[in-house]
């Protein structure tokens, strides 16, 4: 066992080295020996290929985890866990060397050969270990499946029990040099859907997490990404906003942050999760994100990632939070007619229960062109008018018709409070 361990560690040092990094290919995580995917004669029974390549996908999963007991993982020792009636189920545990792996399955939803295996792509940065695909026109011999470990140049590399059986030890193959047609024949997958410990295994030590897939074993770029967000745009205050979206990345996510912060970056509400998992639901967290405490103003929203191999903020968007407004004025005068050259005086009171961010005073003609204007910025819920009224000349405008309006803004919206035709004569 310690030979073919050395032998498999070897050949993983060898295809790191050599592996492009922009390559999906699995084999700069591809355990390359035969024999992790050999199955001896005795150990295999008719309709057993699925059953097999999920074996491989355990065993590799434990090899990339630094464990020497992979070979423990046999068809007989997985097969009352996996399957009934001789079927594989959907889902099912299965423990091995200290870890508990959760299996789940899914289907394809793409049409052509081009279509599945963009499909495989992605699943691959998911799941570096690799993936079952079965269909029941996926082999020339009728239904079959094999484990899917990688991908390089629209090249789809996997492992079929059929060439790994009985003296068969072929290892990894092409696609075309597996059993299977092509990859669109495919209609459901199996993967694992996480990590954990045995029950019966010793619980690690403070600071000592399952051993997650090493970064060290991998020479591609993280590419953790977002899909199916929600961003808030502009909220109304004390009402709630869904947060959703799904984390993934090549490498196991480590730590999610969900925040708002305001124009400082101090943080008004914020969460924090540690997944230690290939994809995160963001719908986990939505009720601890609370944004109906936050208050009236602008803010930005921020999603942060961080998995093996590097950190990334996927979302940072601002958005506005309004509030009701009682912004109006009262007490105010206005001239209806007005003889040249005469003065006038203005005055008026606004008011609003939000802080007034500007008032304007304007006479604009009948033409719409901007005759006397004066504008202040009070920052108070209160605003005298007349403090404008030197800058407002009636006394300077020629013979017409004219408008007097008065515009004001407090921290929530805008309005034109008076606009009011009148003459000069």
């Amino acid at each position: 066992m310690k030979k073919r361990l050395a032998a498999i560690l070897l050949v993983l040092t060898m295809i790191i080295s050599a592996a492009p990094a922009q390559s999906i290919f699995a084999e700069v995580i591809n355990i390359a020996d035969p024999a992790v995917y050999h199955t001896p004669k005795s150990d295999y029974q008719s309709g057993d290929c699925i059953l097999t390549a999920s074996k491989y996908m355990i065993r590799r999963s434990l090899i990339m985890r630094g464990s020497k007991a992979w070979a423990e993982v046999t068809n007989k020792t997985l097969r009352g866990h996996a399957t009934i009636l001789g079927q594989l189920r959907n889902s099912y545990t299965y423990e091995a060397d200290g870890l508990s792996f959760s299996i789940g399955c899914g289907k394809f939803s793409g049409n052509g050969d081009a279509a599945r295996i963009k499909e495989f792509e992605k699943l691959l940065k998911q799941h570096p270990e690799g993936f079952v695909v079965w269909g029941k026109d996926a082999s020339k011999n009728g239904t079959h499946g094999v484990l899917v470990t990688g991908l390089r140049n629209g090249v789809v590399y996997a492992a079929d029990s059929l060439h790994n059986t009985g003296n068969a030890a072929k290892g990894i193959q092409t696609w075309s040099d597996t059993s299977m047609k092509g990859p669109s024949k495919v209609t459901k997958y199996w993967y694992i859907k996480e990590v954990g410990l045995a029950k019966n295994a010793p619980k690690p030590k403070a600071g000592q997490p399952i051993k997650p897939l090493s970064a060290s074993n991998v020479n591609y770029a993280s590419e953790l990404s977002i899909s199916d967000q929600t961003i808030p745009d502009s909220l109304k205050q004390g009402y709630g906003f869904s947060v959703r979206g799904i984390i993934s990345s090549n490498y196991r996510i480590k730590k999610v942050v969900v925040g708002v912060y305001n124009s400082s970056g101090k943080a008004m509400i914020s969460k924090t999760v540690n997944p230690d998992a290939w994809s995160y639901d963001l719908s986990k967290i939505d009720y601890d994100i609370k944004f109906g405490t936050v208050p009236v103003g602008t803010f930005k929203y921020k999603i942060t990632a961080t998995d093996e191999k590097a950190s990334a903020v996927l979302v940072n968007a601002s958005f506005t939070v309004t509030g009701e407004s009682t912004l109006k004025i009262k007490s105010y005068n206005y001239p209806k007619k007005i003889k040249k050259g005469k003065a006038y005086s203005i005055k008026g009171k606004i008011s609003s229960n939000n802080k007034l961010t500007k008032v304007t005073v304007m006479v604009v003609n009948s033409k719409g062109k901007v005759k006397c204007k004066a504008s202040a910025k009070p920052g108070k819920k209160t605003y005298n008018v007349k403090k404008l009224d030197r800058k407002i000349r009636f006394g300077k405008l020629g013979k017409g018709t004219y408008y007097y309006k008065i515009k004001a803004s407090d921290t929530v919206k805008s309005k034109t409070l008076v606009k009011k035709k009148f003459t000069v004569y």
